[in-house]
């Protein structure tokens, strides 16, 4: 029960509240939209914090603990363009890695949001109540390779690097555990901050989104 607690805390809630960032971020400004310099130059400082991370992950080999060669990507079984979301676009528009394409999926309204986690929970607790039908699955992603994910580490996308399989979270332990925690909050942290800048570029209040993210299971 402890280990369940902590990994639902350091690592099923940081990526449901990525996923709710980009959410959020998704409609509030045009693609095309011309930035502030302020905007710019938060995004950019941001964007250097968001490569360093992903090459600190990078560091940690973790394929090797997943045993990702085994699994060949269970979680990467969606086109390439789903993964890639709101923050990942603009905190690398104005760079030479710049994403055409990215995941449409606003954020659902709160009510809506935790009347599905819920649900999830409750069929957890009572696993023949309503379970719904597996989902098909869809096309692998153009990424993947026979040893895992082909692109560049700086250049992944958010949501792969926060999101850890069962198989992760089982074998990881001691140092390696500690500084992949300390990593994934760093991402989120700058997750959060993204969608800050976001939304101020669009000139909403401060207070715009903080309920969501507070109640986000």
């Amino acid at each position: 029960m402890y280990r369940d607690l902590q990994d639902f805390l350091h690592f099923s809630r940081p990526y449901r509240l990525f996923q709710r960032v980009a959410g959020l971020s998704h409609d509030l400004l045009d693609p095309d939209h011309d930035l502030s310099q302020q905007a710019r130059t938060a995004l950019e400082r941001l964007n250097r914090d968001r490569v360093a991370c992903q090459l600190a992950i990078a560091a940690l080999e973790l394929p090797t603990f997943a045993r990702c060669d085994r699994c060949q990507g269970a979680c990467c079984r969606e086109p390439a363009e789903r993964y890639y979301t709101a923050i990942d676009y603009w905190l690398r528009r104005d760079t030479g890695c710049k994403i055409a394409a990215y995941a449409g999926q606003p954020a659902p309204p709160l009510a809506g949001y935790l009347r599905t986690r819920l649900a999830a929970a409750w069929r957890r607790l009572d696993p023949h109540h309503g379970a719904p039908a597996a989902p098909a699955p869809a096309d692998r992603c153009a990424h993947l390779g026979s040893r895992g994910c082909l692109l560049p580490h700086g250049e992944r996308p958010l949501k792969c690097l926060i999101y850890a399989c069962s198989g992760l979270k089982r074998s990881l332990r001691g140092d390696t555990r500690t500084r992949y925690i300390a990593t994934i909050k760093q991402l989120q942290h700058i997750s959060i901050a993204t969608f800050n800048v976001l939304k101020q570029e669009a000139g909403l209040p401060p207070h715009y989104g903080l309920a969501s993210l507070i109640f986000t299971l």
